[in-house]
């Protein structure tokens, strides 16, 4: 049955249960959270969960690397084991060297960032650090095996198992809430993440026994995964500088409030972007095949289809969140006491049009390789991220620390990218110019 629906749509459908899950399941933990730690402990959560972005980058983007090397040797029909082994070894590696800085910089980064949380001890604070920060580099290296499997365009396995991991952690955390444990906020952080951790390193240790009689990692692999990894990598630091900074900026100059108003409105749109990013993923090996191909006018009425869908869904939830913040507030943190002005629900919802746009077209460079046109556009990005959002959060608030994030992406990516995906596409004998 599974055999006659679309490789694409049956990704994009287990992206689109899987990201649900794993929303509703925030959404949840959000009530749970506040309920028990009230504002400031949920702040703290909320600003603990958007180094996730961060910690990503702990495999050296080495699964990625290897997700586009599998494409390529699945079009010329070639066996892919030897590179599974080598880039899972590299990324293993990549982990513990993250997880050894960390352990020393921790006390440092923790007073840092959560340094204005003061009715927190600072012990707490960095327990709760460290509660995240662990399991996140475990989830990097288990995200290994989540990109093989997109590669063999089995990635609604890859949205599936983060929901259940997800699932099972807002479980722990309303065991912690309900069951009074000593040290409430670092241990909620800690039951919350690990079992994202857990789930895909199960997979990928199966993954490894499988091919480890037959492979083994040499030196040739190894650098030519590297090579392509660290532009990557590169690509996703300074992406995380332009995306996983407002939660650090707002917890340095705006309230408790703020960032409760922020987290929830996230949380919804997240709904939407997470559906449509769970599509780029399940869409990118397919372009990365039909553009090896050079089947660019294919993969063009994808990326116009999918667009489409996808301005339409933010359109339909920005007012269906219009209509009912009042509710939403009240079901997912009765016990703080603020509400959601339409004009962040306005520019929140601009917001996410502006990131499908510009995530699709980053998505089409990345499935080629070219990491050069990214790496033009994101510098000055992230130097408009980080400085538009400090302004707009320091003259207008938090609907100014959104405008800034809004006009990073509308002065760089938002036209650049696609103008190079034009570019590309021109070289291509069959493109109807």
């Amino acid at each position: 049955m599974l055999s006659r629906i679309p490789r694409v749509w049956l990704v994009a459908g287990g992206g689109w249960i899987g990201r649900i899950v794993q929303v509703l399941a925030q959404l949840v933990a959000i009530r749970i959270i506040t309920d028990s730690l009230g504002a400031t402990g949920y702040s703290v959560f909320a600003v603990l969960v958007s180094l996730a972005g961060w910690m990503a980058l702990a495999d050296f983007s080495l699964a990625i690397s290897l997700q586009n090397f599998i494409s390529e040797r699945r079009v010329a029909g070639k066996p892919y084991d030897d590179l599974i082994m080598t880039a899972s070894l590299l990324a293993m590696g990549a982990a513990i060297i993250t997880s050894l800085l960390l352990l020393l910089l921790g006390p440092w980064l923790s007073a840092q960032l959560l340094g204005n949380f003061s009715s927190f001890s600072a012990q707490d604070r960095l327990l709760a650090f460290w509660g995240m920060t662990f399991p996140a580099i475990g989830t990097a290296l288990g995200g290994v095996a989540y990109k093989i499997w997109f590669a063999e365009h089995r990635g609604y396995l890859s949205n599936l198992l983060p929901a259940l991991g997800t699932a099972l952690g807002t479980v722990g955390v309303w065991i912690v809430a309900t069951a009074g444990a000593s040290h409430p906020l670092p241990q909620s952080v800690f039951i919350y993440y690990i079992p994202s951790a857990v789930l895909p390193l199960i997979v990928l240790a199966v993954m490894m026994l499988r091919v480890w009689a037959r492979n083994r990692a040499t030196a040739s692999l190894a650098a030519m995964l590297l090579r392509r990894a660290a532009r990557f990598w590169l690509f996703g630091l300074l992406a995380a500088s332009v995306l996983q900074v407002d939660f650090i900026i707002m917890a340095q100059v705006l309230s408790s409030q703020d960032i409760v108003i922020y987290s929830i409105s996230s949380r919804v749109f997240g709904l939407v972007f997470f559906v449509y990013n769970a599509l780029l993923l399940a869409l990118w090996p397919v372009c990365a095949e039909g553009i090896a191909a050079g089947r660019w006018n294919q993969v063009f009425r994808l990326v116009r289809r999918y667009l489409g869908m996808g301005m339409l869904m933010v359109l339909a939830a920005g007012i269906g969140f219009a209509i009912s913040r009042d509710l939403i507030i009240h079901i997912l943190a009765p016990t703080v006491k603020v509400s959601i002005p339409f004009v962040v629900i306005g520019l929140s919802t601009l917001y996410i049009a502006v990131r499908i746009w510009s995530d699709t077209f980053s998505m089409l460079l990345q499935s080629m390789n070219d990491l050069a046109t990214l790496w033009i556009a994101l510098p000055v990005q992230s130097a408009l991220s980080i400085g538009l959002q400090i302004l707009g959060a320091h003259f207008a608030g938090l609907p100014g620390m959104i405008c800034g994030l809004i006009m990073c992406f509308v002065l760089t990516v938002g036209w650049y990218l696609p103008r190079q995906c034009r570019l590309h596409a021109r070289r291509s004998v069959d493109f109807e110019k």
